[in-house]
């Protein structure tokens, strides 16, 4: 948005009135709460800024190239960027998700906090105003005029004006809990989505690789796993020191040819040949298992950022079930504020039986000190 400071400032120089002057924020005039709300705050936006700019290379399954030594540095670090291995992602999973239960635990710390503070300040007010029920406070609000006992007792001015401050102060504290922790969901949200994806792209990744060694060897693809490296030979089979065919490899049955037709390919087929594939298989394999193992990394990690979703948004519910309640309770404040008035100046017109009590002490008092003088 545009700003028209500088305009508005001139209209209202001839005029000889208030010019509008920009206040820039500054920590000193904050208390402790507001301080580590914009700690947390900045926090969450650095990290989600990060996620944000590690997106594209989070979620490229291109693997990173080979950097040559005598390349410049500044080549470098744009390359490491742009590319990220599978170790680096790992990391990143887990830091991210020591950051959200950081800054989780940060916010619950400080809402146990403000939770203290406001139950104090009520105490405060209660001895303050005499809104107890023992004898002392009830004599207080006899001598004060007072009608009725304990929360049913009318309130002064002066204390109707405070708990109107006091709840206008506790619906916002409450409002920015409610905003960091709206802040803290959405980036979790970012960061669990980011992981969906990449789980996403493996399985595809490793789909696409199978129909290509299906299209190379000329067999039909099976659904599982097992039948699909079953369908390229022996993946456990050791091959002899001597590089001949090891006897536990003959006579493989394939699916889809018949036992003649594996022996014909056999035949064809050199000892090195077969101990080459047996490998290709080994290592096709191996690559599989861990793909498998990263996703099944990824996914308990996306489950505990699910779970730190879900306390997250049922805390945001409850925290906009007490703003709603103190925004109402703020609003009936207001609205009984000319009512509370009314009945403090029908209850000051009475005849208070503190001022006829006082009356006749004094009376009392001046009768025996005459008395006394008399006689």
């Amino acid at each position: 948005m545009t700003d028209l400071s500088a305009e508005f400032n001139a209209l209202l120089r001839p005029h000889k009135t208030h010019i509008c002057r920009h206040r820039h924020l500054s920590s000193d005039v904050l208390d402790q709460f507001l301080k580590e709300a914009y700690r947390i705050n900045s926090h969450i936006s650095d990290l989600y800024k990060y996620l944000t700019s590690i997106r594209q290379a989070y979620l490229s399954t291109t693997a990173p190239p080979r950097h040559n030594q005598t390349r410049h540095k500044r080549t470098e670090s744009r390359t490491e960027r742009t590319y990220l291995t599978d170790i680096q992602r790992d990391a990143i999973d887990t830091e991210s998700k020591s950051t959200f239960q950081d800054l989780a635990g940060s916010i619950r710390q400080l809402n146990d906090v403000e939770k203290i503070r406001r139950d104090t300040e009520r105490q405060i007010a209660a001895k303050k105003y005499g809104r107890g029920n023992g004898i002392g406070n009830a004599l207080g609000r006899w001598a004060a005029g007072g009608i009725g006992s304990g929360q049913t007792a009318i309130k002064s001015e002066e204390e109707k004006l405070d708990e109107e401050r006091r709840g206008a102060f506790d619906g916002h504290r409450e409002s920015v809990i409610w905003f960091l922790r709206q802040r803290l969901g959405q980036a979790a949200e970012t960061q669990r989505e980011m992981m969906e994806r990449r789980v996403q792209r493996e399985v595809e990744k490793s789909k696409s690789v199978l129909w290509k060694v299906k299209d190379s060897v000329g067999l039909p693809l099976e659904t599982n796993e097992e039948t699909a490296a079953g369908n390229l030979g022996p993946s456990n089979k050791t091959t002899p020191a001597n590089g001949g065919i090891d006897p536990s490899t003959q006579g493989v049955r394939i699916p889809g040819l018949t036992e003649n037709e594996v022996a014909n390919i056999e035949s064809r087929l050199s000892p090195e040949q077969l101990q080459l594939f047996a490998q290709e298989n080994n290592d096709m394999l191996k690559r599989y298992e861990d793909t498998l193992d990263q996703i099944r990394t990824a996914e308990r990690s996306m489950i505990e950022i699910s779970e730190l979703q879900s306390t997250l948004a049922s805390n945001l519910e409850i925290q906009a079930t007490r703003i709603d309640s103190m925004v109402e309770d703020a609003s009936n404040t207001t609205t009984n504020v000319s009512g509370g008035n009314k009945q403090l100046q029908r209850a000051t017109e009475r005849f208070r039986p503190a001022r006829m009590v006082f009356w006749a002490s004094c009376g009392l008092c001046a009768f025996l000190v005459t008395w006394d003088l008399i006689f």
